[in-house]
């Protein structure tokens, strides 16, 4: 028996072959009809908006980035495009983040880790009564301003002392051109198709198709299950060592 034929390492489609199967599949045009520009400059829109949705869904992009700066004592480093950390869009919020000690006066020397907590809303920043003190940061708020976001370790590590990490979402990049090439994992293609698809038939008025619709759930049931990575749960300190049982009736002790 012949080996089946192996997927190329180069995504084979590109985005017009993509929407040209959209656009039949959603059944806006024939099989055999000549798809007019202004339909496939309308399928363009939709797929760019569908990806930028999909960017900001944790279990619908395939990885998270790790990027890191050293510190300079500044009490803020900008996140976004020609920012300290360079990506491009600016990421909707932060994912995890760790400070790395630098020794140089040991090149010999295994660097240190120290986890950092996530400070998630603007309200909880504001509860820090001197936010301008200096010394190992135990804490990070990132505010995604746009178009640039801006971090703010807390306390402010002082210059060249630390490496500073923080990991965010995988760029899902919008699509430039009907020419460009698809260079996402193989299970992203169908979901794109059928996905895009359905938006499509709502986009013309047409009626929900079940079968289309049945396909866009399982082809981005499988983009997460394949992306799928629970962390470890932990808890904050003051929960870990309580002497005293919890009371749900009450909210304490």
């Amino acid at each position: 028996m012949a080996n089946p034929p192996a997927e190329p390492a180069l995504p084979v489609d590109n985005v017009q072959q993509l929407i040209e199967n959209m656009v039949v599949d959603a059944g806006v045009v024939g099989i055999d009809e000549e798809i007019e520009q202004p339909i496939l400059n309308r399928a363009f829109r939709q797929i760019n908006w569908l990806l930028a949705q999909w960017a900001r869904k944790r279990w619908l992009v395939y990885r998270l980035v790790d990027y890191s700066f050293v510190s300079t004592g500044a009490k803020t480093y900008s996140v976004g495009k020609g920012g300290v950390v360079n990506i491009n869009p600016r990421p909707d919020r932060m994912e995890y983040a760790f400070v790395r000690f630098l020794n140089t006066s040991n090149n010999n020397s295994l660097p240190v880790d120290v986890r950092l907590g996530l400070i998630t809303s603007h309200e909880d920043y504001s509860r820090i009564r001197v936010k301008d003190v200096g010394t190992l940061p135990w804490e990070i708020f990132y505010d995604p301003d746009w178009p640039v976001g801006v971090l703010r370790p807390w306390p402010v590590p002082q210059a060249s002392l630390y490496e500073i990490h923080v990991g965010f979402k995988v760029v899902l990049p919008r699509f430039a051109s009907l020419q460009q090439a698809i260079n996402f994992p193989p299970e992203y293609e169908a979901a794109l198709n059928f996905c895009g698809a359905r938006r499509l038939r709502a986009s013309y008025q047409l009626p929900p198709d079940p079968e289309i619709n049945a396909l866009a759930r399982e082809s981005l049931a499988v983009i997460r299950a394949a992306n799928i990575a629970m962390p470890t749960l932990t808890l904050p300190r003051s929960v870990r060592t309580r002497r005293t049982a919890y009371d749900y009736r009450s909210d304490g002790n």
